[in-house]
């Protein structure tokens, strides 16, 4: 029996962490693992409990392969519970392939790092069990240093990950940020076009008064005052009284 154990920090967040674990797979740094099924979900308590097969190429050599009969692709069950108040997440898993010969059992946990809580660490402990095949102790040798060489992709699986949530929610910050642009310029539009509509308006309105009175003032002056009647000389002559 061997056991392998490793401790890692993540210059991330709890959350952001156990966020990249989940979406790991697939992924261009660890491609060994070649599907993942899920049987059973559930929440109990505000806590999330998980049951996966995880199928992965365990990337043996072939005489390794020949001599506990294994084929390419392996199968290993995965129990996880992750507990977001306490900010606890814990996976354990066992191989189900060739289990006859090799037995394997890996727990990681994932909890903040009691020195800074906006950093991740995770615990990992891997133990493996060889036994009815000769060389035993020399193919847990083999076995461990694949774990950790997997181990070691892993993470880097979760940076990658990670970093592409990060590059994403950018994206999605760039992409509100314009259209909160394209608002506020169509908002000016509007607010210019009001603050130059509202005085013509007015101006127009105080022309037509202006128009209204100065159309006024020459009715009134093309209006005749009547005149007086006019006698004629004669009128004056023959009314006069004679001495």
């Amino acid at each position: 029996m061997k056991i392998w154990t490793s401790e890692h920090i993540f210059n991330h967040n709890w959350e952001t962490v156990t966020v990249g674990q989940w979406q790991k797979y697939p992924n261009p740094h660890n491609q060994a693992v070649v599907g993942t099924d899920v049987v059973d979900r559930k929440v109990v308590d505000g806590i999330l409990h998980s049951h996966r097969i995880i199928s992965s190429d365990w990337g043996l050599a072939e005489w390794a392969q020949r001599l506990i009969g294994a084929n390419k692709v392996c199968y290993a069950s995965e129990v996880s519970m992750v507990d977001p108040k306490n900010r606890l997440m814990e996976m354990h898993s066992k191989n189900l392939s060739f289990c006859n010969f090799v037995n394997m059992e890996e727990k990681m946990t994932y909890t903040p790092d009691p020195l800074d809580s906006q950093r991740t660490l995770l615990r990992q402990e891997t133990v493996v069990t060889v036994q009815g095949v000769p060389l035993t102790s020399y193919m847990e040798g083999i076995i461990v240093n694949t774990v950790s060489s997997n181990s070691s992709k892993g993470k880097a699986a979760i940076e990658w990950v990670v970093d592409k949530l990060g590059q994403e929610c950018r994206a999605l910050s760039l992409s509100s940020s314009l259209d909160k642009i394209k608002n506020e310029i169509l908002d000016l539009k509007h607010t210019v076009a009001e603050s130059l509509i509202q005085p013509a308006k007015k101006s127009i309105e105080e022309l037509q008064q202006d128009l209204a009175k100065l159309e006024l003032s020459a009715i009134k002056l093309d209006l005749s005052l009547p005149q007086p009647p006019t006698l004629k000389a004669e009128e004056h002559t023959s009314t006069s009284p004679t001495l």
